[in-house]
């Protein structure tokens, strides 16, 4: 075990990578919401979702025995580093052991991976976990839902495998030329990012705004065929978008990908259309007129059977995102009361239980997690999404 060292904290930009588990002696505390500057907007492209059809998704709130198991399981991992590696095992669910709540977390993985396509676990909140318990408590709760994390950004050089969806202000923005939509408060239009298994920790709510949205890929593509089925076969055809990757500028593909009586998307905004501060680069030929017909096509059917999410405080939404789209409203931060929407994401793969895919994304998708435990990078604070991250 790597001895142990204190970590002072410095100006926003400063990026602090540190592996688990995390030392106690690490001064977060009000620091980590110290950001005064008000936050900027989203995306001038993106427009306010209306959702014609709706609900909230489904809810599992844990009980009290299995709050207790949480607590126990997360004080002791904190207090009594696991293993000689450091980090929070991905392989051996020993290494986060819930003897109870385990087996109601893999009922959990087999909704995720079915029909239902995600879960809403509920309740963590009424735990007073400090910031960095949540945050493993967030890890250890995925890796029995989804036991191997991904690098979502390894194509860029990026090893972190844990990132925030927060609006940050220009501030933040000095020595960064990229401003990823995730991290400003505008609206997101529906997409999908890159990986397997999302999963995503509130770890505080806005004042206003900011539902989250999920369109279930199937009902998005049998609505997409009888309103335009050329549209549909469209977004079947060979697209050219960005590629995160540092080795090559273009990547190219169908926007959805039908297999074995599934429907995959692969739709990443980002990089298909571009952003207010990163456009669509000129290597790439222009969208067609028919391109930009089917992606707004796509956004208003997904908009009409998408299920909505208001979070709480402590939720923790895990879905598939092979098999459903997401999407977010704009918010209204103000943070000096409290109201600052902070989520944590991880993606991750569950080896059994992972969807059988074409091999051509089968392997762009492996890229991610072809990695050890020991070289994942956990950002703590608030920093912004790389491009190569982003979705």
């Amino acid at each position: 075990m790597a001895p142990h060292a204190t970590y002072a904290l410095a100006a926003h930009e400063e990026s602090f990578h540190r592996q688990f588990p995390l030392d106690k002696s690490l001064a977060i505390q009000s620091q980590e919401f110290s950001a005064a500057d008000p936050a900027v907007g989203g995306d001038e492209r993106d427009v306010d979702l209306e959702l014609r059809e709706g609900g909230e998704g489904n809810v599992v709130t844990l009980s009290g025995m299995e709050l207790e198991e949480l607590k126990a399981t997360v004080l002791g991992f904190e207090s009594e580093p696991q293993d000689s590696d450091g980090h929070l095992g991905a392989e051996e669910l020993t290494t986060f052991p819930l003897p109870t709540l385990a087996r109601r977390l893999k009922e959990m993985s087999a909704t995720i991976h079915g029909e239902t396509g995600h879960v809403l676990i509920r309740g963590i909140n009424s735990i007073p976990f400090t910031y960095l318990q949540k945050v493993i408590a967030h890890t250890g709760l995925t890796s029995h839902l989804a036991g191997k994390r991904a690098m979502s950004g390894i194509e860029g050089g990026d090893k972190t495998v844990l990132h925030h969806v927060t609006a940050l202000s220009t501030a933040y923005y000095a020595h960064h030329e990229y401003h990823a939509p995730s991290n400003q408060a505008g609206p997101l239009l529906f997409h999908t990012d890159l990986g397997h298994i999302l999963s995503l920790f509130t770890v505080s709510q806005s004042l206003t705004g900011g539902e989250f949205y999920l369109a279930d890929t199937r009902k998005v593509w049998e609505k997409l065929k009888d309103r335009r089925p050329d549209l549909a076969t469209t977004l079947l055809d060979d697209w050219a978008w960005e590629s995160p990757s540092i080795s090559k500028q273009t990547e190219r593909g169908p926007i959805v990908i039908l297999h074995k009586s599934q429907v995959f998307m692969n739709c990443s905004r980002v990089r298909i259309s571009g952003t207010t501060t990163r456009s669509r680069p000129e290597f790439l030929p222009p969208l067609t007129s028919q391109q930009l017909e089917a992606l707004e096509l796509l956004q208003s059917v997904a908009s009409d059977v998408a299920i909505s999410f208001r979070f709480q405080q402590g939720d923790m939404l895990v879905f598939n995102n092979l098999g459903m789209m997401h999407a977010r409203s704009s918010f209204i931060d103000q943070e000096h009361s409290g109201h600052k929407r902070h989520l944590l994401r991880l993606i991750a793969r569950n080896d059994f239980a992972a969807d059988i895919l074409p091999q051509s994304f089968r392997e762009r998708l492996e890229r991610l997690y072809e990695h050890e435990d020991k070289d994942e990078k956990f950002d703590i604070f608030r920093n912004p999404f790389m491009f190569a991250a982003g979705h």
